[in-house]
C-alpha cells in the first residue's frame, strides 16, 4: 500500500525491505534526483500518537546503518538521500490514509 502511494506521489520504488545485520529500510526509491530510505508505520487510529514519532533515536542509528550500507554497494559519493517516512492509517470500516512526512530526520 505504501509503495503504491509513493509511485503516486512520483517515487521510483528501487528496492523494498533492504536487511543487513544491524539496520533495515522498508523501502528505497527516487524522488527526482534524491534517493529516499522510507520507513512505513502503520497504525489502527492515532489516539496515541502519530505513527512517525515511533522513530526514535535507536531506529534512525539502525536505518543511518542500513543506509550507509546500501550507499556503499552504490560506490558513488555524489548522491543525495534523506530519509522519509509513510504514515498508514487504518482504522475499521474506514478507507487506509497515507501520509507522507519528506525528511524525517538527518
Amino acid at each position: 500500500m505504501a509503495a503504491a502511494f509513493l509511485r503516486r506521489q512520483g517515487y521510483r520504488v528501487l528496492t523494498r525491505n533492504y536487511r543487513v545485520t544491524g539496520g533495515e529500510i522498508d523501502l528505497v526509491c527516487r524522488d527526482g534526483d534524491i534517493l529516499a530510505f522510507v520507513e512505513v508505520r502503520t497504525r489502527a487510529g492515532f489516539s496515541f500518537g502519530r505513527p512517525a514519532e515511533t522513530i526514535g533515536a535507536e531506529k534512525q542509528e539502525a536505518l543511518r546503518h542500513a543506509a550507509r550500507r546500501y550507499l556503499e554497494l552504490l560506490d558513488r559519493e555524489d548522491i543525495h538521500y534523506r530519509f522519509d517516512a509513510v504514515e498508514v492509517e487504518l482504522e475499521q470500516g474506514k478507507i487506509p490514509v497515507c501520509t507522507l512526512l519528506r525528511d524525517l530526520f538527518a
